[in-house]
């Protein structure tokens, strides 16, 4: 099996600031600091530190020599990396002082990839082979069409999100690495839950992972979800905290690991990425993430309302019609009283609107995946006033059941 990542490279401008700046605002940089960076370069110098070889093509310009010179370095194969008489992509990155970031680019010659240069590539791989993808280069969808016209298991990044994810076939993914602000933006719905499953009906056969920043990540593999908490460090910079992630996780998947190993591992690299300054310098090599994996502590707080918020969730999924806070309480061992706590403190909202968002999801379901009337889906998930319903549904997604319908169909 080899792995190809057709990807950016970029060089990075970081400015350290105070914080973010604002629209009209105007602040002093502390420091400026130049760093070779690209989502596509720090995927492959992450696979390649996890100790998996990695072919890494797409195109730098003339003034992109430190990318090449950090690709060979770090163990990286360039055979297929063109270069073209153009100024090099590159990043302009502002991290504040909590370690927060906000990145623009210009694409440079990220986007001068071309149809030739992208078949005599995939001429060099077979059927089994892992090809990764990001955003930041040109016809990502006619690569995903090549190579899965080859069998290739491909990975997308869906990262930076743009009209241009919209025109790739999904279908033809293997897996779908994405952030909750891009599922959103992915499925159109407005909550990543929702978001989730809009994925799982339109592409069943597509294995799902959820990166979720301090809350952990999440895998769906088409039956099963896996959650991973994340791990408790002193965040520096997030810059290449995807990157590490993902970089990690296609190394372990290339050795047959299973998921909920890959994504222990991947997370502790994406952990000790952020603790550092920097994109691909301040990804860990696979000796010194296995030395500091132990000392990593997972973050405890998460780890517990994660598993009471999927217990809450799992109980209401289940009770749709009849769920109530003392059968909750019974469920969870606690009074009513803390159970209605815990619920508005995980969910943001009282025990009652909970329910009634969740009825809402289900039969947003069944109007988009069922023929099942409105008076079949409104008694389904509980409702005898079928006005009190119809209003709580059309302030939730703006529409009446009827027209939600029409919409997604």
């Amino acid at each position: 099996m080899k792995i190809l990542n057709f990807g950016s490279c970029n060089i990075d401008y970081v400015y350290s600031l105070e914080h973010i700046v604002n629209v009209g605002e105007t602040e002093t940089t502390h420091k400026l600091e130049v760093f070779p960076g690209g989502k596509g370069l720090n995927q492959s110098i992450a696979i390649a530190k996890a100790g998996v070889k990695v072919y890494h093509a797409g195109c730098v310009g003339y003034d992109g020599g430190m990318l090449t010179d950090i690709l060979q370095c770090n163990g990286v194969d360039i055979t297929y990396l063109k270069m073209v008489d153009a100024k090099n992509g590159h990043a302009v990155i502002q991290v504040s002082s909590k370690g927060e970031n906000s990145i623009f680019l210009y694409p440079g010659s990220n986007e001068m990839i071309t149809k030739d240069h992208i078949d005599a590539v995939l001429e060099n791989f077979d059927k089994g082979d892992l090809l990764i993808l990001q955003n930041e280069i040109n016809d990502v969808d006619y690569i995903v069409k090549k190579a899965y016209e080859t069998g290739m298991c491909i990975i997308l990044n869906s990262s930076p999100f743009n009209e241009k994810i919209c025109k790739v076939n999904f279908d033809m993914l293997s897996y779908l690495v994405i952030n909750e602000v891009e599922l959103i933006g992915i499925s159109g719905c407005s909550e990543p839950e929702e978001g989730l499953v809009y994925l799982k009906n339109h592409y069943p056969s597509l294995k799902i992972i959820i990166t979720l920043g301090e809350n952990g990540s999440v895998l769906f593999d088409g039956t099963q979800e896996f959650w991973q908490p994340a791990y408790k460090v002193n965040v520096v910079d997030t810059t290449s905290a995807g990157d590490a992630f993902l970089g990690y996780f296609v190394a372990e998947l290339s050795k047959g690991k299973e998921y909920s190993q890959i994504l222990k591992i991947a997370s502790a690299a994406s952990a000790i990425t952020v603790s550092r300054k920097g994109a691909a310098p301040s990804i860990p090599n696979k000796d010194e993430l296995m030395s500091l994996f132990d000392g990593l502590k997972e973050s405890k707080s998460n780890s517990q309302s994660q598993t009471l918020y999927e217990q809450i969730d799992s109980y209401i999924k289940q009770n749709i019609k009849t769920a109530n806070l003392e059968e909750l309480s019974q469920v969870l061992g606690y009074s009513a009283v803390y159970t209605g706590r815990i619920v508005n403190k995980l969910m943001g909202e009282n025990f009652t609107k909970v329910v009634i968002a969740k009825r809402c999801k289900t039969a947003a379901y069944m109007l988009s995946n069922t023929n099942c009337s409105v008076h079949d889906i409104i008694s389904t998930v509980g409702y005898e006033n079928e006005s009190f319903f119809r209003k709580n549904f059309k302030q939730k997604y703006g529409k009446t059941p009827l027209e939600y319908r029409k919409a997604r169909n």
